[in-house]
């Protein structure tokens, strides 16, 4: 799971405890890193529907919300919800990652078919470098379909 996915389920599970209802949460890196690494606007987009004050309903969240050992949140400006990833949830999350033989890539192509037509050189002329590079790529495609399942 990427700190991403970690946050956005995190985000999630506070909104449900603060909310009452199951509530997709949408978690983006931030545009700029002076605010944190990673921002959502979750509070200011609820809160009109449910009649809340979206800097109020921001502090519940950060009230609410599981970031143990993960990351540090605030509100910025009118309800935005920031989050800074503590150096060592990147240090573990690099650990678990060396230790899976993907490197946390999915196998999003599970059932898939591919075909990759590639490198018919005409064996009545001579080869020459353009028949090597074409061979190449279709390698290379070949073996990134085969990762991805």
């Amino acid at each position: 799971m990427t700190l991403l996915q970690l946050l956005e389920s995190r985000l999630a599970l506070a909104l449900e405890s603060v909310l009452g209802e199951r509530t997709p949460a949408a978690v983006t890196p931030a545009a700029d890193l002076r605010f944190g690494d990673y921002q959502a606007n979750a509070a200011m987009v609820l809160a009109k529907r449910h009649g809340k004050n979206p800097r109020a309903l921001a502090q519940e969240i950060i009230d609410r919300i599981d970031l143990a050992g993960i990351a540090s949140a605030e509100i910025a400006g009118p309800g935005f919800l920031n989050f800074r990833i503590f150096p060592e949830a990147y240090a573990l999350l690099a650990t678990e990652l060396l230790g899976d033989a993907r490197l946390g890539v999915p196998q999003t192509g599970e059932g898939k078919t591919v075909v990759v037509d590639f490198s018919a050189p005409n064996v009545a002329k001579p080869m020459h470098v353009g028949h090597i590079r074409s061979t190449i790529i279709g390698d290379t495609l070949c073996r990134v379909a085969r990762s991805l399942g």
